[in-house]
């Protein structure tokens, strides 16, 4: 087994494929996605209604062996133009996130957990990484498609101390 230091997964690994899109109220639109094998059946499985356009993009290789990658990015799309307010993953479990003045609301269903302190702790984690996920993270890259800056602030990953408080 090879263990990767940060920087060469940040510059050589894998990554999410990137995605932009549009949907309408009845949850019909467009992907456009970085070719990555298997996105189309991906992004079928949580939202027939968009169309998959595949695009050659330069950049990192893109995986979809990263957790949720583009299932969630289609799902958040449809559930965002639908006004739907649960997230059904391919495997079942359902999520449901709300924010508001006084922080993040989280509800899931996913079966009976085998201990609730520690879904409890996934589901913070889950709503941190989101968070984040839609509001202020990104890699940046240059016209070759090489990642230069490899800090994790430059990620624009939302630091804990940033992070609401979430009930679940």
């Amino acid at each position: 087994r090879v263990l990767s230091t940060r920087e060469d997964t940040v510059r050589l690994g894998p990554k999410r494929p990137p995605v932009a899109g549009g949907a309408d109220a009845s949850g019909h639109g467009v992907l456009r996605v970085a070719r990555t094998p298997g996105v189309e059946e991906a992004v079928a499985r949580v939202a027939p209604g968009l169309r998959v356009e595949a695009v050659d993009v330069v950049g990192p290789r893109t995986s979809l062996a990263l957790r949720a990658a583009g299932w969630a990015e289609a799902a958040v799309l449809v559930a965002a133009a639908t006004g739907a307010s649960e997230i059904v993953a391919p495997g079942g479990g359902v999520a449901e996130a709300e924010v508001g003045p006084d922080g993040l609301r989280v509800r899931v269903r996913c079966g009976d957990p085998l201990d609730e302190v520690v879904l409890r702790s996934y589901c913070i984690g889950a709503a941190h990484m989101a968070l984040g996920w839609v509001t202020s993270e990104g890699l940046v890259v240059d016209g070759s498609g090489e990642v230069h800056d490899l800090t994790i602030r430059s990620f624009g990953v939302l630091r804990a101390a940033d992070t609401p408080p979430v009930a679940v």
